[in-house]
């Protein structure tokens, strides 16, 4: 018996070390990230920016509809809206044989009706704004790949862009994905950085309409198809972006065949950046376009209240406008998801991006747990679900161990929260 004991004790100190060698910045990391008090949702949408009046209209729905759910505090439900300013002028472009980019902006009076759906938003707390690119590409490589000829364009390829610049009310989510990536140059695949100096010109560009439209520019940026680097970030920094919205990873670039690079680096909620940029984690994805129920929110918000991490629900412009049907259905599942989050988690708070990240970088944040035991039971949920460490921990037995001490602790569960076991 006693040499048995001695082997399982042998085991278990061999594993810990094990997961402390291979894993030891990320245990690390995990306990800095800071610890929720408290359930936090919030809807982050993209793509909004020029396009058909209709847009407009969709825009008054869902601030009608988010009005109207409140957590117990009183606040709506916040939904961000990733700004894009501007899109091509197509029929400039064609008259110039696509030698020259020209574009329509927020700021043209054609889309006054969308800004001023955005205003109405802002102005009671609903919608909140945040950049996301002047243009949902790098221009330059849509027009080196609508002329083909040196680009990696094929005929193809070059053909079915001309026919969407031709295209009523055009959308850039009908791009191809990796024409997407506005922080690369992606004329020729795979992609190649941009020149420094052409960053900050369009980073400055695009804080310049912002200003102009709304009267200032967001200090929140959302990086187009979370494709960016050091030098993006710097430029963000220097005119005012003090939050950067992240998967939990940075993606710096497109291969040969259009998808994405490997990672180069991972990120938790409350980690800095360059100057001093905060990061927040968006990992939840809501589209009911693609048949997403409000069910996936329930079961990722149990999970992420028993991390003490923030829900941010990433959603697009393309759930919410195009046929009633489609658009009332989309707007309509959203609302089940929130009031269905708000009877599990009757604590829950909504608040936007910049508000969360304002927590996130203030320790006595009456949002952050600073207790010990709660952190460890925290502590102990999150490596239990780290995808880095998770064969390490199943096969040897520290799942079981961590599961156990996660409940030892108190196991931060926001009990209180009648409904939480059901989510």
């Amino acid at each position: 018996m006693g040499i048995l004991f001695f082997l399982i004790l042998g085991w278990f100190g061999a594993s810990v070390g094990l997961l402390i060698a291979l894993h030891g910045r990320a245990l690390a990391a995990a306990w800095r990230e800071p610890v929720l008090a408290r359930p936090v949702v919030i809807i982050e949408s993209d793509d909004w920016g020029p396009g058909p009046a209709e847009d407009a209209t969709a825009l008054g729905v869902l601030l009608d509809t988010l009005t109207a759910v409140r957590d117990a505090a009183g606040h709506p439900a916040v939904m961000t809206l990733g700004v894009v300013g501007a899109v091509p002028d197509g029929a400039a472009m064609l008259a110039s044989g696509n030698t020259r980019y020209a574009r329509r902006s927020l700021a043209d009076c054609d889309f006054v009706p969308i800004v001023e759906a955005m205003r109405a938003g802002c102005r009671v707390g609903v919608f909140a704004l945040q950049r996301h690119g002047l243009e949902h590409f790098w221009p330059a490589s849509l027009l080196a790949r609508l002329r083909g000829g040196a680009s990696s364009a094929s005929p193809a390829e070059s053909d079915a862009l001309q026919r969407w610049l031709h295209t009523p009310g055009v959308r850039t989510e009908d791009l191809p994905a990796y024409l997407q990536s506005r922080w690369v140059d992606c004329a020729r695949l795979p992609s190649s950085p941009l020149a420094p100096a052409e960053i900050v010109c369009a980073v400055g560009e695009e804080a310049d309409l912002l200003r102009q439209v709304f009267g200032d520019a967001p200090d929140v940026a959302v990086p187009n198809t979370f494709v960016w680097d050091d030098r993006v970030e710097q430029a963000w920094a220097a005119s005012g972006v003090r939050c950067v919205v992240t998967p939990g990873r940075r993606y710096e670039g497109r291969d040969a065949a259009g998808q994405l690079v490997a990672p180069t680096r991972r990120m938790r909620n409350g980690e800095r950046g360059c100057g001093d940029v905060c990061y927040v984690v968006r990992d939840v994805y809501f589209e009911p376009l693609r048949g997403h129920r409000a069910e996936r929110v329930w079961e990722a918000l149990a999970e992420k209240v028993a991390e003490g991490r923030p829900v941010l629900l990433e959603t697009h412009r393309a759930n919410f406008v195009g046929p009633l049907p489609v658009r009332d259905a989309a707007i309509a599942e959203l609302e089940r998801a929130l009031r269905g989050a708000l009877a599990r988690h009757p604590d829950l708070r909504f608040m936007s991006t910049a508000e969360l990240a304002g927590a996130l970088r203030d320790p006595g944040s009456p949002l952050r747990v600073l207790a010990l035991r709660p952190r460890l039971a925290v502590w102990c949920a999150r490596l239990e679900r780290d995808p880095e460490a998770a064969r390490l921990l199943k096969f040897s037995g520290l799942g079981a161990v961590l599961r156990a001490a996660r409940y030892l602790f108190g196991d931060v569960t926001f009990r209180r929260s009648p409904g939480a076991a059901g989510c």
